[in-house]
């Protein structure tokens, strides 16, 4: 391909996951119709990943001092993204900081998720959420989040590939409370670090 030749807008709600038999090695990470056109949309963090693969980096949980890591330490933290890569690159990260981790592919299954751990007595205390997903993207996921009574202090923070004063905005618009671009180990253990602090009132 030797340039863009076409730019196309559309709704997250218009997006549909792609075929259950397509596997996880496959680059589609949803697809659409566009002018009566199937058209299938790139998983553009797999693609990135097999052309230049991120260099290797050192296990965060070395980064950690005794007290933070105990703060860490066991606390349920739920992780949605529609990308296989990116889920696996931050769920490899989450563990390392000894974070309890549940991982889902949709901001529907997440939020299906957060209800039923609530109403179990296990709530999530952090969600972590890619905003580029098919069905319902991660603003709205935040909105639904916000108006539910039983979840509405969930600590959320988007992880996103998109890196825009624009987006950060938006995100904080919506009521998320933290916006991170991916991908840096050491930023998102940064981040979940700050956030654990600030819910145990240390700043």
């Amino acid at each position: 391909m030797k340039g863009v030749e076409r730019i196309v807008q559309c709704s997250t709600r218009d997006v549909r996951p792609p075929p259950a038999g397509s596997g996880n090695r496959a680059f589609i990470t949803g697809v659409t119709q566009i002018d009566g056109a199937i058209v299938q949309i790139l998983d553009i963090e797999k693609v990135l990943h097999d052309i230049a693969p991120a260099l290797e980096e050192a296990p965060v949980g070395q980064l950690l001092d005794g007290q933070d890591g105990r703060l860490l330490q066991g606390r349920r933290v739920l992780l949605v993204d529609d990308s296989q890569v990116a889920l696996q690159q931050t769920l490899n990260v989450l563990r390392q900081l000894g974070l309890d981790c549940t991982a889902v592919r949709s901001a529907q299954a997440a939020l299906e998720q957060l209800h039923d751990y609530q109403q179990a007595g296990m709530p999530f205390e952090l969600l972590v959420s890619d905003i580029e997903m098919p069905e319902m993207d991660g603003y709205s996921l935040v909105q639904e989040i916000r108006r539910s009574p039983d979840i509405a202090g969930t600590y959320v923070l988007l992880h996103t590939s998109l890196d825009s004063t624009m987006n950060t905005e938006k995100a904080r618009s919506v009521g998320a409370n933290a916006v991170l671009t991916k991908f840096s180990s050491v930023d998102l253990s940064q981040a979940l670090l700050d956030a654990f602090r600030q819910m145990s009132g240390q700043y």
